[in-house]
């Protein structure tokens, strides 16, 4: 583990590393690689998605087992998240954590202790390690060389578990014991080092199986008439390996130290990046807010709600809230969007730097809207609607990775470049 793992079964005192979660990311990524076949056809990605990880009529061609799981820990407080809400560590790896793995910590002046954010959930700690058993059922060579793609994109680029769009969850695979599998030497299955990341300025077909891999996808996509391959740069409709399509840099300027160096500094750039207004009248630090809080959602005639592109719902307070939705009335349902936006600490040893990609798809869905929702329980209701589109999601995401690329020192937070 290169990052905590927030992982489990329901159960907030243990943690896991759960094949599950990683049959997951290999699904997403999947999807990724197959896009370039099956750009804008549903039906194509099912059929090449069912053929290399299996669907209920057939069995995947790859088996992921975990024979002992690694120790995990339930430390509130734990070394990189000291007991101090004015501790940069605390405060903005809390940030990244967000409000669904930590809470509010009030100080005990009895015990003379500070008020902070404190974790809530247990998580496997960094530095863990745990084997990963792989087993290649069957005789079709090309899927089997897929889904170990597919599974070492999900392990090089995003994570396992939760939060790892905000850079938890990061795994680096160390060692690789046994024969080549399906196209994939021992050597070529390892976690690049930082000069790989370095490099890459977009998401496309990575490593030193990115050949075979791709050959591979490309027969399994004629076995299973998804068609020839896409190379329009149209604006794909669900994130898809692209050199048009996506956008990846690490930090300018010089190394970090360690990982908690890095998402404490992608933490307090994040914020600054998200609210920029300064607003002097607050009592908590940084004393900022967001543009679309103070104009939008206090100004019935604005409805540009730019912010929203980088993931909703957004929850202002219990009471306000901003949500993607389609339907009427009772049959309204919210959709969840994810930010576009991933984060990644990238390193080893005492020289690391913030990576950062986004995927530049279409952010909603046909015939979905973005409405204000206000009020409490029941009573919570569909309020005005408000706009976030895809250019403006872009924008975003492209201000965010050129200036982390470009800046020497500090991108976003004031008086730090």
């Amino acid at each position: 583990m290169e990052t905590p793992l927030f992982c489990g079964e329901g159960d907030p005192t243990s943690a896991q590393v759960r094949v599950s979660s990683i049959r997951g990311g290999m699904h997403f990524w999947l999807r990724a690689m197959a896009g370039v076949f099956a750009k804008n056809n549903p039906n194509a990605l099912r059929r090449i998605e069912n053929h290399v990880l299996g669907s209920t009529d057939a069995a995947s061609p790859i088996r992921l087992r975990i024979p002992e799981q690694p120790a995990y820990s339930t430390e509130a407080f734990p070394d990189f998240m000291p007991r101090d809400a004015r501790n940069p560590y605390n405060k903005w790896i809390g940030y990244l954590l967000g409000p669904g793995l930590t809470s509010w910590e009030p100080k005990d002046e009895a015990r003379r202790l500070k008020g902070a954010v404190k974790i809530t959930r247990a998580f496997v700690p960094p530095g863990e390690e745990f084997d990963l058993r792989i087993k290649l059922v069957g005789k079709d060579h090309d899927a089997q060389t897929v889904a170990l793609g597919a599974l070492w994109m999900s392990l090089v680029f995003g994570g396992i578990g939760a939060r790892t769009r905000r850079g938890f969850g990061g795994v680096r695979i160390v060692g690789v014991d046994g024969p080549g599998l399906a196209g994939w030497d021992p050597d070529s299955l390892l976690t690049p080092g930082l000069d790989f990341y370095e490099r890459t300025k977009n998401l496309w077909f990575a490593g030193d199986a990115a050949g075979p891999t791709m050959a591979s996808l490309k027969k399994v996509a004629d076995k299973v008439e998804a068609g020839p391959f896409d190379s329009s740069t149209t604006t794909p409709s669900f994130p898809v390996l692209s050199k048009a399509n996506t956008l990846a840099g690490v930090t300018g300027g010089g190394v970090f130290d360690d990982w908690p160096d890095v998402l404490r500094f992608g933490g307090e750039e994040l914020r600054h990046f998200r609210a920029s207004e300064q607003t002097p009248e607050v009592k908590y630090h940084p004393k900022i807010k967001t543009r679309e809080w103070l104009d939008v959602v206090h100004d019935n005639d604005r409805e540009d709600f730019d912010i929203g592109g980088l993931g909703l719902p957004l929850v202002f307070k219990k009471d306000i809230e901003v949500h993607a939705d389609s339907g009427e009335g009772e049959d309204t349902e919210k959709l969840r969007r994810a930010s576009p936006l991933w984060l990644r600490a990238v390193g080893e040893g005492e020289h690391w730097r913030l990576f950062s990609f986004a995927f530049l798809n279409e952010f909603l869905p046909e015939e979905t809207d973005v409405h204000l929702w206000i009020g409490t329980g029941n009573e919570k209701h569909q309020d005005r609607p408000l706009t976030v589109t895809t250019a403006g999601s872009h924008k975003k995401v492209r201000r965010w990775i050129e200036g982390m690329t470009d800046a020497e020192d500090s991108a976003f937070v004031p008086g730090n470049g």
